[in-house]
């Protein structure tokens, strides 16, 4: 039994990233922001492509080529003969496998946990998993109600999809727990076929992880369960909204709140929230308390559901990345009847009373506390507008 990947690809990959590893995780960023959309969905619902030239990319970060690693491969024992799994003969997988070992032999958790989730989305395993065997006719998108459906009534806790929120963010818990099974033995000396059997595993619990929700979907489909946003999205008759935009306000205020629960709050943002009255950094505070505590998300993602929705009721078809998008929704409305849009206001003021003593202090001026409830209202609306053009 051969050990070439350790000891002959691990140093000449080694070499190149002790010069190269920022260019190499900066082609990782570059994979996985041109991506963002799909891979911070709430659900597996279209294919993440990988190309040649992805694997040309990988390749010129590293400044080595693909057949620098073929002529060191080609000593594996393997090499010439059938060999599960295959993806271990792709060049490509076992120099991310290289870097995996790298970074958690130089005790860098972070960034092996980087190159694992992009070898995870690599086209020998996500990629070929989604079309290849758990959505090979079509992809899911294509029938975006039936999978809410699957994500909103019948994913449980015990699907890491439910409990992580994207996508990107299961695989990256997926890719963890991989390491944490593996890692010993991936920086130590194993052979080339024990490599073969460690990639083995990630690409079996990714498949795991498509072929669960697959297994929903289909069932699913089969009963003719589908999200009907037209009721689903708000009670009040006033809000009922076409087919297309419906469904686009429930996409949006998903990928709005699960942006807002897994990234910090933006000052930049806040800075653009600011007034006289309200100090960029108070706002920065009150947002940050107000999400801190995971009692209240629920009325965070009523409130960004009310502000699409109020958009979209009053300009069918509008463009949620737009300036009128955000013009539109920061405008005072006070002496508006609707009740929906009272609630967003009745929301609004209750967290500030909770978590802002500035305001408990000052709101008696009604300048000021105009000015604390425009400054929270405009921060969820420039950050739906933000994440609108994903």
């Amino acid at each position: 039994m051969t050990s070439v990947l350790v000891k002959e690809l691990y140093p000449f990959i080694a070499r190149s990233l002790d010069k190269n590893s920022s260019k190499f995780r900066s082609n990782i960023e570059k994979f996985i922001n041109d991506r963002h959309s799909v891979l911070f969905d709430i659900a597996p619902y279209d294919r993440i492509y990988y190309n040649q030239s992805d694997i040309d990319a990988l390749y010129q970060s590293l400044d080595i080529t693909e057949e620098q690693v073929i002529n060191i491969m080609k000593k594996c024992f393997f090499w010439n003969k059938p060999y599960n799994p295959q993806c271990a003969k792709e060049p490509y997988v076992e120099v991310v496998m290289m870097a995996i070992r790298y970074y958690l032999k130089n005790n860098d958790r972070k960034n092996a946990e980087l190159a694992s989730v992009y070898l995870a989305f690599s086209g020998k395993f996500y990629a070929s998993i989604h079309a290849g065997i758990v959505f090979p006719a079509v992809a899911p998108g294509k029938y975006r109600t039936i999978m809410d459906y699957v994500v909103n009534n019948m994913l449980t806790d015990k699907f890491d999809l439910k409990k992580y929120g994207t996508v990107f963010n299961a695989v990256r818990e997926m890719c963890k727990t991989w390491l944490n099974k593996y890692g010993s033995e991936i920086k130590g000396n194993a052979t080339d076929d024990r490599i073969g059997k460690i990639i083995q595993q990630l690409r079996d619990r990714e498949k795991a992880f498509l072929k669960n929700i697959g297994k929903l979907f289909y069932e699913a489909y089969e009963n003719r369960n589908y999200l009907n946003y037209e009721t689903d999205n708000l009670d009040d008759e006033a809000f009922r909204l076409a087919d297309n935009d419906a469904a686009s306000a429930a996409r949006f205020t998903e990928n709005t709140m699960n942006y807002l629960t897994s990234h910090y709050v933006s000052l930049d943002v806040c800075n653009m929230c600011k007034d006289t009255n309200v100090k960029a950094t108070e706002v920065k505070d009150i947002i940050e308390a107000i999400l801190a505590d995971n009692k209240n998300l629920p009325a965070v993602r009523r409130v960004i559901n009310i502000i699409i929705c109020d958009y979209l009721r009053n300009y069918p078809g509008g463009r949620i990345n737009s300036i009128e998008f955000i013009s539109y929704s920061i405008k005072p409305k006070p002496n508006t009847k609707d009740p929906v849009l009272i609630e967003m206001k009745n929301t609004i003021v209750g967290w500030l009373d909770e978590n802002s003593p500035n305001y408990r202090r000052r709101r008696t001026r009604i300048a000021t506390a105009n000015s604390y409830y425009k400054s929270i209202l405009t921060y969820f609306v420039l950050t739906i507008n933000k994440i609108s053009k994903r």
